[in-house]
């Protein structure tokens, strides 16, 4: 299984879906369904490249 990592764009911070759920239930209960980071609250989040090569099949 991929592990998916986010960073932030205000404070730098990398997190993975780990640390996202218990502040995406915290938000669900508030009334916004979308991602935040979990240290700043910033909605300005991407998702991070992998790291390292990726294998392609030669035809």
């Amino acid at each position: 299984m991929v592990s998916v990592y986010y960073k932030c764009w205000v404070c730098d911070k990398v997190f993975g879906k780990q640390e996202l759920e218990p502040f995406s239930e915290k938000a669900l209960r508030e009334g916004y369904a979308f991602i935040r980071c979990p240290i700043c609250g910033s909605k300005l989040v991407v998702k991070s490249r992998r790291s390292g090569p990726t294998k392609i099949e030669a035809v």
